[in-house]
């Protein structure tokens, strides 16, 4: 006799995404919009057969035709396209979720759930073609007699430093953050559990918003009240600015970070 596959019910999946809470209690449109749906989601998903490589795979999918929409000719799947991006996020939401409730992590899915950056670093740019493409969306530079071109080039700019801002982190991360830590520890600085540990006021507030405004499914909801308010221009023009002045702060931070490792000695290799 075969036997019956045991599958979670929803509160063993609500439960083993505990380990996420403390991550995503500030990143609020993840906690609030694309979290919630996703247990259901998953709840079924696992019932017929999806494995979180195949739930990866469809994200990408998802992700194709949303960057597609956004780059068809006139504009009339805009729409259709921020509802396939919102679908790629919550895939990306849901992937994990499928290997953590049935114990199948393996280094093939943590592969997969990190090249569908793909999409991140297009976003941008494919977001600056189709304002450049459609001037209907562009009613601040228009306003402005700011170049239609300027926003495929904007577009460009902001992939970039998205993409290089992240480069950022994970190199510090590499290389850098052992040896930072270990100096702090030296000066009796104990590393924070988390970012906002130790942080109040105007502090938390602006690292909570800057959280938020690096995170994808932030970008789509904001996406989606641009298109509605025809100010997609506006809205590719504030992440320039912000991309600007993060990745130059990331950038200054550190370099100074690394020259006091350096100055400490920390990692050198002995002289022959």
């Amino acid at each position: 006799m075969t036997e019956t596959p045991k599958y979670p019910g929803m509160r063993e999946i609500m439960a083993a995404h505990e380990d996420k809470r403390e991550y995503e209690r500030r990143l609020f449109a993840s906690r609030f919009v694309f979290r919630p749906p996703s247990f259901p989601a998953i709840w079924l998903l696992v019932r017929l057969g999806v494995s979180s490589e195949g739930a990866s795979w469809l994200s990408g999918f998802f992700a194709l035709c949303g960057l597609s929409c956004l780059l068809w000719p006139s504009g009339p799947l805009l729409w259709p396209g921020v509802l396939f991006l919102c679908l790629f996020n919550f895939m990306d939401c849901i992937d994990g979720g499928i290997a953590r409730i049935m114990g199948t992590r393996n280094p093939y899915g943590r592969f997969l759930d990190s090249i569908m950056w793909w999409a991140d670093m297009l976003f941008w740019g494919v977001l600056g073609i189709a304002v450049w493409r459609m001037p209907e969306l562009s009613g601040f530079g228009n306003s402005l007699g700011i170049p239609s071109g300027f926003w495929v080039a904007a577009g460009g700019a902001v992939s970039f430093l998205a993409s290089y801002g992240a480069y950022l982190d994970s190199v510090f991360d590499l290389t850098l953050k052992a040896y930072w830590e270990k100096l702090r520890g030296d000066a009796g600085m104990v590393p924070s559990s988390t970012p906002l540990q130790g942080k109040r006021g105007v502090e938390v507030f602006l690292r909570v918003m800057m959280h938020n405004l690096r995170v994808r499914e932030t970008h789509y909801l904001l996406l989606a009240a641009a298109f509605a308010l025809r100010a997609a221009d506006l809205f590719l023009a504030f992440f320039l600015l912000f991309y600007s002045v993060m990745t130059l702060a990331l950038l200054v931070s550190y370099c100074r970070r690394g020259r006091e490792v350096f100055m400490s000695g920390l990692g050198r290799s002995p002289a022959s």
